[in-house]
């Protein structure tokens, strides 16, 4: 009998948008910080990622996150973002999503304890509280990194919309935010597929445009993301939105790194103040999210505010997955 690998995960998933948790079953070099365990995984674990968020075993929006030991005792651990493409500095849903994940499944004791946990990320310091009724784990409000504004009004062209104007936003991740005209054509999971492929034209045009690099975080150095936001449908949300990344990948949420570039989108143009709370709905309009700026401070030259967000997620499976070097499609693949 041949002895085959396999690896650990559990799904869940925040307002219908995916996370694969890998929580085990990966060696780290000691006394590394999290760009070089991003790193050791790039040059020693890509097919892991690769086969874990593609299919077979994944799918084209796949969404995922390696839950890493602590680079020093003033965190609890490390969250490493992945999706079929790439690797992904930080996520909101996800976030979310692990650290309930980490109370209900007793991952790490002292968050079981405290419902405090603090994360490093490729894009900075993270915390998260996770709330808790009796035995029941309800949700996450966690504090996002800074978030700034890089540009406004940058012009772009998709063809039968004409002429545009982009904010480019950092949030955790660097968006390109665009208003976009509901009567023409409304966010909803029927537009899902016309939203990808608008979203991979806009960003292309945006990374041609405007050159991002993060003045604390250099190796964070272009627009992942690119999100199209109208008016909501519900009477208690600022907004509806669409956020597409990667390679025409559509997040289902309302979006963590989202709602945090959003606000500060909105707060940099006199529209949403500090210590004002807001609603955020996503793709499929079935939940919100909350958001609140709770301060400001400075990112290199930048004065940037401090977002929190908050929402729930709900465990979905787990999954052994076997991982046989002699499969030929172990790394997965992709059908464009």
């Amino acid at each position: 009998m041949k002895r085959t690998p396999f690896i650990d995960v559990i799904y869940t998933h925040t307002e219908g948008e995916p996370t694969c948790i890998v929580h085990s079953g990966v060696a780290y070099p000691p006394d590394t910080s999290i760009i070089e365990k991003r790193e050791h995984l790039r040059t020693h674990y890509d097919w892991l990622r690769q086969g874990l968020m593609r299919e077979p075993r994944g799918h084209h929006h796949m969404f995922g996150v390696f839950l890493t030991p602590p680079s020093g005792p003033d965190t609890d651990a490390g969250m490493i973002w992945m999706d079929g493409d790439r690797f992904v500095d930080m996520c909101g849903h996800g976030t979310i999503a692990l650290s309930m994940a980490i109370v209900a499944h007793g991952l790490i004791p002292r968050a079981v304890d405290t419902g405090e946990i603090r994360y490093e990320t490729t894009a900075g310091p993270v915390t998260a509280e996770v709330m808790r009724r009796g035995d029941d784990v309800e949700r996450t409000r966690f504090q996002n990194v800074p978030a700034f504004v890089e540009a406004q009004d940058v012009p772009l062209e998709l063809p039968e919309f004409g002429t545009l104007k982009a904010d480019i936003v950092f949030g955790g991740n660097y968006f390109g935010i665009i208003k976009w005209p509901k009567d023409r054509l409304a966010i909803g999971p029927d537009t899902g597929t016309r939203f990808s492929e608008l979203g991979r034209l806009a960003k292309q045009q945006l990374n041609e445009r405007v050159r991002v690099r993060h003045p604390e975080n250099p190796n964070i150095d272009h627009i992942n993301f690119v999100t199209f936001w109208h008016e909501p449908d519900r009477s208690d949300s600022l907004y509806r939105n669409v956020h597409v990344f990667s390679d025409g990948k559509c997040d289902r949420s309302p979006g963590g790194t989202g709602t945090s570039a959003m606000m500060a989108m909105f707060e940099a143009r006199g529209e949403l103040g500090l210590n004002q709370p807001i609603r955020s709905e996503g793709l499929l309009g079935s939940g919100q999210f909350e958001g609140c700026l709770v301060g400001e401070t400075r990112v290199g030259d930048r004065r940037a505010v401090v977002p929190t967000v908050a929402g729930t997620a709900h465990t979905i499976g787990y999954a052994k997955w076997l991982l046989d070097s002699d499969d030929p499609l172990r790394n997965g693949f992709t059908i464009r």
